[in-house]
């Protein structure tokens, strides 16, 4: 007879909250013959055998169950026949009692939800918007395939407008048409047990390592508006979209949530200068700009208050969980079970997702937390409320609060906003720049505080340069176009 000894980590540390059984060619489950502080002991046959083991943590809202399936041959040789991500490689050891096979599994709050999210954006069935009768919602159609490839690989941009390096010269903003696939692992994940965010999607390049011996990751957390802005519009929460049977929410999947909340952020799906700014393309961004970061977009839930569309990661304790949790998960997918903090953060917001950032960066909470304080490097305002400079004036006052603090020396901050100069004044002041004639980019000596001037006329002179369609006559429409394009531009001028 050989012995099976299996062991637990969570957050890579070892662990005695769970409880592992075995099943032995389907009969019922056993419990271990002998604990031995963290390790559960089972006596194996040594001949022909399916294995099959649950590893339950004391947790099971957050970290679930986690299963795993070995065989033995004829001649008592030990393999795995089903191995998730999550279990290290099975060890066998030989030893004076036969065969010893040592297997640990990693607890993770996390799951793999990009299936579910792509099922959620199928334009059929009775719950899709607009059907059954009399909702008629064909506005909400995408024009992008759906399904089947939907997240990960992403398509080629081909003959794309992306800002140009500089992003401003002779007076005029710079673009080029480019074609840039991004190359990467991008994944929608679920955080089980949290209000909100309860997904996340996940760009990983394929240039940052994540294999054995992988350094800390850099990453970049990016806060689209808030979702209770659209809901008088009928967004979100209109009964038709699609909903959870039992509650009726429609959050996280439907078709709302997933299409304007993940996907769009994510994808280009026409021009975004000429035709299309209102999707964003981060990934495509991210490849553009030659910086190595991973992209974190949470999904918000529409709420009374702005802090409650994305309480956890408004909590620097919980973001820097979350993070590390997201570092660990792709790591493993890699063949790497070492867990540790992350590298470089920035963290960017648009429109009224400013209020989601505020919500970090006002926090008493957080204001002495390590995230907070170092970990944070990096911060961009993509145009905050671009018709009131007030609201985009108070955002910039949380981010020169946040820069001041301990490490500022290293600390960088953009804001990119379509103002005027005549309202310029008190955000130029705010970052230390000087203005110049509009459109200009202004920064500190060292270039690590900027502000960027985008208004309406730089823009409709490009696009008709160019031919576009989107006239940009409107705050509106530029108050889109400017993360379309100008992620790119903050992640050139990166530490990252």
């Amino acid at each position: 007879m050989g012995q099976l000894v299996l062991s637990a980590r969570i957050r890579g540390e070892a662990t005695t909250q769970c409880e592992f059984t075995m099943t032995v060619n389907g009969g019922s489950p056993v419990t271990p013959t002998a604990v031995v502080l963290d390790q559960s002991i089972f006596t194996v046959p040594d001949a022909s055998a399916q294995i099959e083991i649950q590893a339950n943590s004391f947790e099971p809202i957050k970290y679930g169950t986690v299963a795993a399936r070995l065989e033995i041959d004829a001649f008592g040789s030990i393999q795995t026949a089903f191995l998730p991500a999550d279990w290290e490689p099975l060890t066998v050891l030989p030893s004076v009692l036969g065969l010893t096979a040592v297997m640990v599994v990693h607890f993770s709050p996390l799951r793999d939800a990009t299936e579910q999210a792509r099922v959620s954006l199928e334009q059929t069935g009775t719950d899709y918007p607009g059907a059954p009768p009399p909702g008629d919602m064909s506005f909400r159609s995408s024009p992008v395939p759906l399904p089947p490839t939907l997240y990960s690989p992403l398509p080629q941009a081909t003959d794309t407008s992306f800002v140009a390096s500089p992003p401003i010269s002779d007076h005029a903003i710079q673009v080029e048409s480019r074609t840039v696939t991004p190359f990467g692992d991008l994944l929608v994940l679920r955080l089980p047990g949290v209000g909100a965010p309860q997904l996340v999607a996940v760009y990983w390049p394929s240039a940052v390592p994540r294999g054995p011996g992988a350094p800390p990751a850099p990453f970049l957390v990016f806060l689209r508006p808030t979702m209770a802005q659209n809901v008088t519009d009928g967004f979100f929460t209109n009964a038709l979209d699609r909903h959870d049977p039992m509650t009726g929410d429609t959050y996280p999947w439907g078709w709302d949530y997933q299409f304007f909340g993940l996907l769009r952020p994510l994808r280009y799906m026409e021009d975004p200068l000429l035709v299309d700014p209102f999707a964003k393309g981060l990934p495509y961004q991210i490849q553009a700009s030659g910086r190595n970061v991973v992209l974190v977009l949470p999904l918000p839930r529409v709420a009374g208050q702005p802090c409650d569309e994305i309480t956890s990661f408004a909590d620097a304790v919980l973001l820097q969980e979350y993070l590390e949790e997201i570092q660990a998960f792709m790591f493993r997918r890699a063949g790497n079970f070492s867990f540790g903090p992350i590298g470089r953060l920035g963290m960017g917001s648009f429109s009224s997702g400013h209020a989601l950032l505020s919500c970090f960066l006002t926090e008493p909470a957080n204001q002495t937390h390590p995230l907070f304080l170092d970990t944070l490097q990096e911060v961009y305002l993509f145009d905050p409320h671009g018709d009131q400079a007030g609201v985009t004036a108070d955002a910039l006052t949380h981010v020169t609060a946040w820069a001041a603090r301990d490490s500022a020396r290293t600390k960088i901050a953009r804001l990119y906003t379509q103002h005027d100069l005549g309202q310029l004044g008190p955000l130029l002041a705010g970052l230390g720049v000087t203005a110049g004639a509009a459109p200009f980019h202004a920064e500190t000596a060292d270039g690590r505080k900027s502000l960027t001037s985008l208004p309406a006329a730089a823009w409709q002179s490009v696009a008709q340069r160019l031919h576009g369609s989107v006239p940009y006559v409107n705050s509106g429409q530029v108050h889109q176009v400017i993360p379309a394009l100008m992620v790119t531009d903050a992640l050139r001028r990166s530490g990252f």
